[in-house]
C-alpha cells in the first residue's frame, strides 16, 4: 500500500512538471502579431502621406537651406493605382504644410522617391512603403513602414496584377529617296 501511495505520488509529481513545461513551451511559441496598420480605403493613404509630409517638413526646418528649396516628387517605378495616388497625396500633404512642390527637377531641387514594395505574406499581401529625400547623393530624410491591405483590394497594390508594359516604339521609318529626274531641253518649232 505504501508503495502504491509512493509509485501514485511520483507519477502526479512527473506529470504535473510536464503540464507546467507544456505551458512554458507555449508561451515561447506563442508569438503576438506585430500591430500594422490596415488600409482600408484611399483616405487611408492620404494619412500615410500625411504623416510622411509631416516628418519631412519637421526634418527640413532643422536643417539649414532645406526648408525654402523645393522638393520634387518622383513618378512611382511601379504604377500601381495605390502607388500612384500617394505620389498626388505626398505633392498635396507637403504643399499644405508650406513647402514648396516642385513639377519638374532641377537644380538645387530636393527629390522625393516613395518607393512601394508589395510583399505576400501567409496572412495575406502586405506592401512596405519607403519614403526618402534626396539632396544629391546622400539622403537628408527616409522612413520605412509596413501596412496591411484589404485582400479584396489586392489590385491596388500588387504589382504583379499591373498589365504588360507596352512594346518600345518601332523604329523611325526613313522616307524615300526622291525619284532621280532626268530634264531634257527640246529644240524646234512646234
Amino acid at each position: 500500500m505504501r508503495l502504491r501511495l509512493i509509485v501514485l505520488t511520483l507519477m502526479l509529481v512527473t506529470l504535473s512538471g510536464c503540464a507546467q513545461l507544456r505551458e512554458k513551451w507555449a508561451a515561447l511559441t506563442t508569438v503576438d502579431e506585430p500591430q500594422t496598420t490596415l488600409l482600408r480605403a484611399p483616405a487611408d493613404w492620404g494619412d500615410l502621406a500625411n504623416m510622411a509630409a509631416t516628418r519631412i517638413g519637421e526634418r527640413t526646418a532643422k536643417v539649414k537651406d532645406l526648408s525654402t528649396r523645393a522638393i520634387f516628387v518622383t513618378d512611382p517605378v511601379l504604377p500601381t493605382p495605390f502607388a500612384r495616388s500617394l505620389k498626388q497625396f505626398l505633392q498635396s500633404r507637403l504643399n499644405e504644410q508650406g513647402l514648396i512642390v516642385s513639377q519638374k527637377r532641377g537644380d538645387g531641387v530636393l527629390t522625393l522617391d516613395a518607393e512601394v514594395q508589395s510583399i505576400r505574406m501567409a496572412s495575406g499581401l502586405q506592401i512596405v512603403v519607403t519614403t526618402s529625400l534626396g539632396n544629391g547623393n546622400r539622403f537628408v530624410f527616409r522612413s520605412t513602414d509596413a501596412y496591411k491591405v484589404n485582400q479584396a483590394d489586392l489590385r491596388l497594390y500588387d504589382e504583379s496584377l499591373l498589365p504588360p508594359p507596352p512594346p518600345p516604339p518601332p523604329p523611325p521609318v526613313q522616307p524615300p529617296l526622291p525619284t532621280p529626274v532626268k530634264r531634257m531641253n527640246l529644240i524646234g518649232t512646234p
